[in-house]
């Protein structure tokens, strides 16, 4: 109920632009709707979200998948040292904050993949090299 106001003003500005008939000949009209993304949401998450997506914003969960990656760069780059296992220590609070707000959501998907990344940021800071790659069956 705390959009209520909100939906009166776009209510009455939809009507308006139907009433000067702004709204008549728009691309799509008379299609189907495009599948919506956020269709699992509740009311107030999709409100969030649209206007975190208005504001230019990420969610939480892609802005830390973006420092996950940028750390094992980080990590690949600097020598072993002091510098290098801060870096990893970082990785690991990063990971595990990722994995809390996926297992929180119910989105479990990544979450062996992202301990995979912790694993292989703290065998970097150790001094470790990358893991070779292994050929794919089609690169044989």
């Amino acid at each position: 109920m705390a959009f209520r106001g909100l939906d009166q003003l776009v209510e009455s500005r939809i009507q308006g632009a139907i009433a000067r008939g702004e709204l008549d000949r728009l691309p799509g009209q008379g299609k189907p709707l495009k599948e919506d993304d956020l269709s699992g949401l509740s009311r107030d998450e999709r409100m969030e979200v649209l206007l975190a997506r208005c504001a230019g914003s990420a969610p939480e969960e892609v802005q830390l998948l973006r420092e996950i990656a940028d750390l094992r760069e980080a990590i690949a780059r600097a020598p072993a040292g002091p510098a290098r296992q801060k870096l990893a220590q970082t990785l690991k609070d990063r990971t595990l904050r990722l994995t809390l707000l996926f297992e929180a959501s119910g989105k479990h998907v990544l979450v062996g993949l992202l301990d995979g990344a912790a694993r292989a940021g703290a065998k970097l800071a150790a001094g470790a090299g990358p893991e070779p790659r292994r050929p794919r069956s089609r690169d044989r």
